[in-house]
C-alpha cells in the first residue's frame, strides 16, 4: 500500500510543539519526563554538517523508507509544505491506496545533546547513571555492556564533552542529505540527567543504505548502553516522522 494524499488538520507551533517534547517519557521509567526541563532549539544544518558533526545510533537506513520520505516530500510540497524546513508540526490524516485513513504527526528530526567525549579510549557511561536506573539495574541483575570499554573514534580528533545525536527523523535527515539540501533540526539540550541515550553514538560518516529492513533478520548496528533485556529501558518514547514512527492516537494527542 502508498501514500495517495495527506489532509493537514492542526498545524503545530513551535512552543506547543515544546510543550509536546516536555511530555516524552522513557520506557522503562514511565514516570521521567525526560525533556520537561531541556532547552529545544530549531537549527538549520546542512549535509555537510550532519556528516562532519553528528553521530547517530543506528548506522542503517533503508532505501524504501527513503522513497516514502521522497513522496511524502512531494505530498507536502503540493499543501506548500517544505519537510525539510519546519519551524513546528502539523498533525495530518494519510489516506493510502485502498482508502485506509491513519492519523500522523510530522516535526523537525529530532537531535539530542549528550555528554559524552567521543575521543577518549572507551564510553565509560557509569558516571551518566542516576540513583533511579542504578537500583533498578542492581534489583534485576542488569549491567551495562562491555562493548562500551573498547570504543573509540579515532577520526574526532578534537576533544568535545557534548555531541549531537540523531534521535528522531533519521530518513528524513539522510533524505536531505541525498538531495543536498539544508534542513532544520530540533536541537534538545538539558536532559533529565541520570538516564543517558540507549545506544552508542557512531559518526554519521559511518552511515549506509541498504535496500529494506528484513523482518525476519532485522539488521541492527546499534550498540545498547544496557545488556539485554534491560537494553530498551532508555528509550525515548514519542513517536514524529509521519513514516510508521508518526501514529498519533486519539488518545494520546498530548503526544507527538
Amino acid at each position: 500500500m502508498s501514500l495517495e494524499k495527506i489532509e493537514i488538520i492542526k498545524e503545530i507551533s513551535f512552543n506547543d510543539l515544546c510543550a509536546r517534547l516536555q511530555e516524552v517519557r522513557l520506557r522503562g521509567f514511565p514516570d521521567v519526563k525526560i525533556y520537561e526541563k531541556a532547552r529545544v532549539t530549531i537549527k538549520k544544518v546542512s549535509p555537510e554538517d550532519v556528516i562532519q558533526k553528528v553521530f547517530t545510533p543506528q548506522p542503517t537506513v533503508y532505501q524504501d523508507h527513503l522513497d516514502r520520505i521522497d513522496l511524502m516530500r512531494r505530498l507536502f510540497r503540493d499543501q506548500g509544505i517544505d519537510i525539510y524546513n519546519l519551524n513546528g508540526g502539523y498533525d495530518y490524516v494519510a489516506t493510502d491506496s485502498e482508502g485506509n485513513e491513519t492519523e500522523w504527526t510530522i516535526i523537525p528530526p529530532v537531535v539530542e545533546i549528550i555528554p559524552i567525549n567521543p575521543c577518549r579510549p572507551g564510553l565509560d557511561y557509569s558516571e551518566f547513571l542516576g540513583e533511579e536506573l542504578k537500583r533498578l539495574m542492581r534489583e534485576q541483575g542488569h549491567n551495562l555492556n562491555p562493548e562500551l570499554n573498547s570504543l573509540s573514534f579515532p577520526e574526532y580528533p578534537i576533544s568535545r564533552t557534548f555531541i549531537p545525536q540523531v534521535c528522531d527523523g533519521s530518513h528524513r535527515i539522510h533524505s536531505a542529505i541525498i538531495n543536498n539540501s539544508h534542513q532544520n533540526i530540533l536541537l534538545i539540550e538539558n536532559v533529565t540527567e541520570g538516564f543517558p541515550y540507549y545506544a552508542v553514538p557512531q559518526p554519521y560518516s559511518v552511515v549506509r543504505v541498504i535496500p529494506t529492513r528484513d523482518e525476519t533478520d532485522k539488521i541492527s548496528e546499534k550498540i545498547h548502553v544496557l545488556t539485554d533485556p534491560a537494553h530498551k529501558l532508555l528509550y525515548r518514547v514519542f513517536s514524529t516522522g509521519g513514516l510508521k514512527t508518526g501514529d498519533v492516537r486519539s488518545t494520546t494527542r498530548n503526544f507527538i
